[in-house]
């Protein structure tokens, strides 16, 4: 299975997120496994230990954060992880803040800022990642590792999802929403803003049918300000089917006994999330072990399992490992004008 990013190609920076195995632990004389490796890693870990925890600033799906922190908490119980989930404004302002003043805070974080977190980078705000699982080819050698200090991470997994009382015989690919049953208000869907909700109408026009607004728009669908909005209409029984929703939270709606199902299509969209180790962390060496297991395939199962993993090893046991998964164009979704000419064409389109 091959993942294309047209950023990577184009601009060689992307992706990267889900991961390879730290195999290190320890401490003196505490209760976490031995440490293994060279020695400057071993000290890295019994460092880790005396800080004993790290703190986390993130937009990661609410089910990797949880999984995650268990995982790593599991494997080195001398190291407490503090999460903080947060918005995009919430977390660069926090991040700017704590840079400016020198007060505590995050030693991790993940973002889907893009343009703020490569600016952030340039300027020499993220630390150089030293553990030894980000060495391993499918980081260093697919662009999923920017300048060894951003992991670029494919969890936020697109999928169709429909209520199963109203729609018993689902769908599978995109085209099936434009069967004529399927119009006036059954379909939900995403507008397209920000522009990072538009590269997911434009993959569907470059991987399915060209025509796909025009289309869409003939069958009148019901427009959400955003996928949670979407989810909650589909687990009501609002609408039937959506074209914009999250595996991760379509799963947790199911957990939940929501009469929900999805299906991954084939290729399949992923919103990838940015995760980096900041310079100015007061416990520098919890989050380089945290940002080793979370590049671990042990890390990557837990953090990834509703998402997609670069791990050749780990991949097939993820929501996306049978599909090509297209992560977001970044180029694209950065450049200023990109955005709001789609949104444009879609408003004329959709007569909004």
């Amino acid at each position: 299975m091959k993942i294309r990013t047209r950023w990577m190609r184009t601009a060689g920076v992307l992706l990267a997120a889900s991961l390879l195995a730290a195999g290190c632990g320890g401490g003196d004389g505490g209760s976490g496994p031995a440490p293994t490796g060279d020695a400057q890693w071993q000290a890295v870990v019994k460092a880790a230990n005396k800080e004993g925890h790290v703190t986390w600033y993130t937009m990661a799906p609410q089910s990797a954060q949880e999984a995650l922190k268990k995982a790593f908490e599991k494997k080195y119980p001398d190291i407490s992880v503090k999460v903080r989930s947060m918005g995009i404004a919430e977390l660069n302002s926090a991040l700017e803040a704590e840079k400016k003043t020198g007060a505590e805070g995050a030693d991790v974080a993940t973002s889907v800022a893009y343009s703020w977190v490569y600016e952030k980078e340039k300027a020499g705000w993220f630390a150089d990642l030293t553990g030894g699982s980000l060495k391993a080819p499918e980081w260093t050698s697919s662009g999923y590792l920017v300048n060894n200090k951003i992991v670029v991470a494919p969890l936020g997994l697109i999928v169709l999802g429909w209520n199963a009382t109203l729609l018993p015989g689902g769908v599978k690919t995109y085209t099936d929403l434009l069967n004529p049953k399927l119009g006036n208000g059954a379909i939900g869907v995403v507008q397209p803003e920000p522009a990072i909700h538009a590269d997911n109408w434009a993959f569907i026009e470059k991987n399915f049918d060209q025509n796909w607004l025009q289309k869409l728009a003939a069958q009148k669908p019901t427009v959400f300000p955003s996928a949670f909005a979407l989810q909650e209409a589909l687990a009501a029984g609002e609408v039937a089917v959506g074209s914009f929703v999250s595996a991760t939270d379509m799963v947790g709606l199911q957990d939940k006994g929501a009469p929900v199902k999805f299906a991954v299509t084939n290729p399949a969209w992923a919103a990838q999330n940015l995760f980096f180790a900041l310079k100015s962390a007061k416990h520098p060496n919890a989050a380089q072990v945290f940002m080793d297991f979370f590049a671990s395939p042990e890390g990557q199962l837990a953090a990834a399992r509703n998402g997609y993993s670069p791990l050749k090893d780990v991949a097939p046991k993820t929501l996306g490992g049978k599909s090509r998964v297209v992560l977001t164009d970044v180029k694209q979704v950065l450049d200023p004008k990109w955005g709001p000419e789609y949104l444009a064409r879609w408003k004329q389109t959709f007569g909004k």
